[in-house]
């Protein structure tokens, strides 16, 4: 079997050689002098093939040239692990994973490497543990940005230019701090290390995109990299660097004052600690201040360098593009493909006749069964003449038929009678037709214009601090189906959060298929940045098209969020009451409109304004849960709960309602929380 080569042509041989040369460099990169993660990294990523034989000759000269002979045995014994389980695995399922490599390499580098630990001192454990957490994370960086580095030097413009400008600056990033870790140890005469001085000026690079907390976990962990790299391992730089980055990421788009919050605390933690020289760690954080204020200008240049308004030009592009797929989509799932409805056969204009007239004459039996061919030659003979002048007469059939007929004239005329009915409704599915036609046009040209539009107003995102939320949803379906006919999702668009509950109509697979069709075209429309009511009018009318040929409706409830002040927007198609709980009071919201796909297409969904505060609840869930009728039970739930998560919430009605309703139902429950002040973070269930 042909073995996978990950590097993209062209000029393989020299990307293979720039990987030796790479791996080689990075094995100087060392924790504790005996742990190279970086290069164990990239030969990871390098997967199976001759990108990764060239990264273990490079582990190889590196650990001859960096490390002492046992730590280098060691080193090269992991590398070599790490290829030959990348070679067993690369043509099976698991290999696939993003995690199962990175998971292998830490698996096989324990193996070779924990065996030593064994009576050693506690630093050479934290040190292992330090660089095998680092290979993990830089091994699932360099994996996901595999396919990309064969482009990092390629030509090209708009989206793909800047593309390529971010994986630069981050993969720049990551040599810098490996560059910084491989000279930690050299040292001057007054304790001064470059290696602190590249690695201040790296984190101060990083912080400006970061907030202090941020700023401040980064500072740590680099701190403590940088401690277990250095000859004589001390927790001061650790500390440094934690608040040195907090204090930094005060001012992220301000570099003199990032650079002085960085320096205060590089003058006052080494004297606060009891540094040997804190003169060293002040000259090395003055030296990484000035590399951040003069260097970032033209590294960071292509970042800045894009003009706003030409930034503002690819987002709204990007905008009308979103828009114009979700169109087409629309258009797609619900239009493309579908045949017309055949033609009325108007045979059916004498079947009825003859049900009015036939049924009960004496000759019946004669003409329909003895004579049957005689009786329909003469209705195809009259045909083509009765439809042509629009009435049925007399000499229209042949002479052999009105003369056998004893109830001609009144045969005559409900065939008249039939007729006029066939040609109404002829008429009326010719117009339908070309109605229903029409509008299967605009969904199609609307996504054509769309795709070619220039200018809109572009969606800025909101200059305020987020609220936080937790989500808990679950779905359980009707006993005796495997899958669910609700459908639910969460989902963020610029500054808003999105909650969106549908319930197909019935259950089982067509039920689940109307309402997952329903939330992923809503959910495309909202992400285009089509404002919620049009999206909903919108989707009705097209589901009104679509029942007509035998499609179904669905509910549809909508929760509009504005995370920067809690203010709110409920949409509702027929959808089951939803509920806000703040403290002890429990508010209900419903709504008489009828499902998506039966409303009136010219009526916009019902819309209830709300607010939403800190400690509040919103529920939303499915008629299998509760109706309009019987939902005392949740409003007592709801106001009897004491508080907690989410899904704990969420469980607890789904529970209570099977005890109450059974599983006659589909049933869908969807909450959000938006934590009391002073909780923060976002939790997904």
């Amino acid at each position: 079997m042909k073995r996978p080569s990950h590097f993209p042509p062209p000029k393989k041989a020299f990307g293979w050689l720039g990987l030796l040369l790479l791996s080689f460099l990075l094995t100087a990169a060392r924790l504790g002098g005996s742990y190279a993660p970086f290069s164990l990294a990239l030969t990871t990523a390098a997967g199976a093939g001759f990108p990764a034989l060239f990264c273990l000759l490079g582990n190889a000269a590196g650990a001859w040239l960096f490390l002492d002979f046992q730590p280098g045995l060691r080193h090269l014994a992991a590398a070599a692990l790490i290829v030959s389980g990348s070679l067993c695995f690369f043509d099976t399922k698991y290999y696939r994973h993003p995690l199962f490599r990175p998971a292998l390499s830490g698996v096989l580098t324990a193996l070779v490497q924990a065996i030593y630990l064994y009576r050693r001192p506690l630093f050479h454990t934290a040190s292992f543990l330090l660089a095998l957490a680092l290979q993990g994370m830089l091994s699932v960086f360099l994996i996901e940005k595999w396919p990309e580095l064969g482009q990092l030097w390629s030509r090209g413009s708009g989206a793909k230019k800047e593309k390529r400008g971010d994986l630069q600056r981050e993969m720049g990033v990551l040599l810098g701090f490996a560059l910084a870790l491989s000279v930690m140890g050299i040292t001057a005469k007054n304790d001064f290390s470059l290696g602190r001085a590249v690695l201040g000026a790296m984190l101060l690079f990083c912080v400006t995109e970061l907030t202090p907390a941020q700023g401040a976990v980064l500072g740590f962990c680099a701190g403590l990299a940088a401690d277990m790299a250095s000859v004589h391992p001390q927790p001061i730089y650790t500390v440094l660097c934690t608040g040195g980055c907090g204090l930094a990421a005060v001012f992220p788009q301000q570099r003199v004052l990032s650079a002085l919050g960085f320096g205060l605390s590089a003058a006052l933690t080494p004297i606060l600690f009891g540094a040997d020289m804190p003169l060293a760690y002040l000259w090395e954080a003055l030296l990484g201040m000035t590399l951040h204020i003069v260097l970032p200008r033209r590294a960071a240049g292509r970042r800045a360098s894009t003009p706003p308004k030409a930034e503002k030009t690819e987002r709204e592009k990007n905008r009308w593009e979103k828009s114009a797929a979700a169109f087409r989509d629309l258009y797609d799932s619900f239009f493309r493909g579908t045949e017309p409805v055949p033609p009325e056969n108007p045979s059916v204009i004498f079947d009825r006749a003859a049900e009015q007239v036939c049924r009960n004459c004496v000759l019946s039996s004669y003409c329909w069964h003895e004579n049957y061919n005689a009786t329909y030659n003469a209705f195809n003979d009259a045909c083509p003449k009765m439809l042509q002048q629009g009435e049925a007469k007399a000499e229209d059939f042949p002479a052999y038929f009105p003369s056998r007929c004893v109830h001609f004239s009144s045969f005559l005329l409900a065939v008249n009678g039939e007729l006029r009915a066939f040609l109404q409704r002829q008429q009326y599915r010719r117009r339908l037709q070309e109605t229903r036609s029409f509008a299967r046009q605009q969904y199609a040209q609307m996504g054509e214009m769309l795709s070619g539009a220039a200018s809109a107003d572009a969606v800025e995102a909101m200059a305020c601090q987020p609220l936080g939320y937790r989500i808990g949803s679950a779905l359980r379906p009707k006993d005796g189906e495997e899958v669910c006919g609700d459908q639910l999702d969460v989902f963020e668009v610029g500054g808003i959060l999105y909650l969106l509950l549908s319930d197909g109509m019935g259950s089982g697979a067509g039920a689940h298929r109307e309402a997952a069709m329903t939330v992923r075209l809503l959910k495309q429309f909202l992400e285009a940045g089509i404002d919620p009511a049009p999206a909903l009018k919108t989707l009705n009318a097209a589901l009104a098209l679509r029942g007509e040929d035998g499609g179904g409706f669905t509910t549809v409830d909508l929760l509009e969020l504005q995370r920067c002040n809690g203010n709110a927007v409920l949409y509702k198609y027929g959808a089951a009451p939803s509920y806000l709980k703040y403290f002890g009071t429990v508010s209900r919201f419903t709504a008489a409109s009828l499902p998506a796909g039966l409303q009136q297409g010219d009526r916009p969904p019902e819309q209830t304004r709300l607010s939403l505060r800190g400690g509040s609840y919103f529920v939303m869930v499915s008629d299998g849960i509760v109706d309009e009728n019987n939902d005392e039970w949740l409003l007592n739930l709801l106001a009897g709960w004491n508080g907690g998560d989410a899904a704990e919430l969420t469980r607890l009605i789904l529970s209570e309602s099977r005890s109450r309703k059974g599983l006659s139902d589909d049933c869908a429950v969807l909450v959000v929380q938006l934590p009391s002040p002073g909780s923060v973070g976002k939790t997904e269930v």
